[in-house]
């Protein structure tokens, strides 16, 4: 009898399907940096930066702790060094990311590679690279699954702080914007602690991130990131690993 193995198709049809999926996929993720942009807007319309360069520095940076580090930092005066090796160690993290997702569109040009290392950030990896593995989507479909989910969370992120903007910067105290930040960690955490090692490597760089909240260059995050790494591979090697069987 003859085997016949089947392979898996993608349910996106065509560079606009595969786009639509992209967007559909990281809408989670995007309704979870609202309230971070908002915030970030607020601050802004707070500072002695105007309009224009609290707002260029949002799709440029597109992070939100190194934003706003960088917001605050330019408004009291800090000298322009500090302000940048403060907002490069703060997305150190991003070389990781990006290392998880170059693999994926290694064919492409230079100069596509570049465009599309913009928008890395941890909403894109945690949604992209889960993706991406399930391997029924191909070079085209990758590319515009991509470009579909970085668009719309470029566009929620630079539009939440317009709109901050556009109301003020007195927004009301009971809003609660400080509460910002951690909230748009939640999606990311509920996205990726799906076993042991996900769930010790998160505990393991949120209180490492608590504790080094006072580190010199806003260095918490990049601590805290290294940690949680450190953790989850510890936590690997001790955890049984389930046979794969491939087919």
């Amino acid at each position: 009898m003859r085997t016949v193995h089947l392979q898996p198709r993608s349910v996106a049809h065509g560079f606009g399907g595969a786009a639509f999926e992209g967007v559909r996929d990281i809408t989670p993720m995007v309704m979870g940096i609202v309230p971070f942009g908002l915030a970030i807007g607020a601050a802004i319309g707070a500072s002695s930066l105007t309009s224009a360069e609290g707002l260029f520095s949002g799709p440029v940076i597109l992070a939100g702790a190194a934003q706003l580090a960088t917001i605050q930092m330019l408004d009291g005066g800090t000298t322009p060094v500090v302000v940048i090796l403060s907002a490069v160690s703060i997305n150190a993290r991003i070389l990781l990311y990006s290392a998880s997702l170059a693999r994926w569109f290694a064919d492409r040009p230079l100069w596509q590679r570049l465009l599309l290392a913009l928008p890395v950030i941890d909403q894109m990896h945690f949604t992209c690279a889960p993706r991406f593995e399930r391997g029924d989507l191909d070079r085209s479909g990758r590319a515009a699954y991509y470009v579909g989910a970085a668009a719309w969370l470029v566009l929620a992120w630079v539009a939440s702080q317009i709109a901050a903007l556009l109301v003020g910067a007195g927004a009301p105290q009971a809003l609660r914007l400080d509460l910002a930040a951690p909230l748009a960690m939640v999606g990311l955490l509920a996205k990726s602690a799906t076993g042991r090692t996900p769930v010790v490597a998160a505990v393991t760089a949120g209180l490492v991130a608590t504790v080094g909240v006072g580190l010199p260059l806003h260095g918490s995050v990049l601590v805290a990131t290294l940690a949680g790494m450190l953790a989850g591979q510890a936590s690997a090697r001790v955890t049984p690993r389930a046979v794969e069987v491939s087919s």
